[in-house]
């Protein structure tokens, strides 16, 4: 997860311009404006610890959540799409290529979340092991997962 913390710092944008971002707060169950400045520093203090990248939305928004969310006492999650997530999650604008306000309304995004989802903790932590004959069978599989994700 490190590399994606790297990419967002060499992203950032250089003067001290303030960005507009939606905070995704499954604790509080909302879902609110919040003013970010592109720094890392910045995106981690939003979601409470190191961020992860957690998805692409098709507007190029991009959610950020936090990497050690599954592992702090009492984790809340909350979905949007198809994927459920832990913790509290950033989206902000696509990357062109340096971070941009994010593109999504606060309503379009609450619309999509949904708060009090029910995970099985166990099993996200257990690894699963897949096994391609081909290159060609991963980049398939990549582009399946990616396909469902959009959806």
């Amino acid at each position: 997860m490190a590399s994606n913390s790297n990419k967002t710092v060499a992203n950032a944008p250089k003067s001290s311009a303030l960005l507009r971002a939606i905070l995704i707060d499954p604790f509080r169950r909302v879902v609110e404006p919040h003013t970010i400045d592109g720094r890392l520093a910045s995106l981690q203090a939003a979601v409470g610890g190191h961020i992860a990248w957690g998805t692409e939305l098709q507007t190029g928004d991009v959610l950020y959540v936090d990497d050690e969310a599954l592992l702090k006492p009492n984790p809340a999650f909350f979905a949007l799409g198809r994927r459920t997530f832990s913790g509290r999650g950033l989206l902000v604008g696509p990357e062109r290529p340096r971070m941009t306000d994010v593109v999504s309304t606060v309503e379009e995004v609450a619309n999509g979340v949904r708060f009090g989802v029910a995970m099985d903790v166990d099993k996200l932590l257990t690894a699963k092991c897949t096994t391609f004959e081909t290159s060609e069978e991963f980049f398939e599989y990549l582009r399946r997962q990616r396909d469902q994700e959009l959806e």
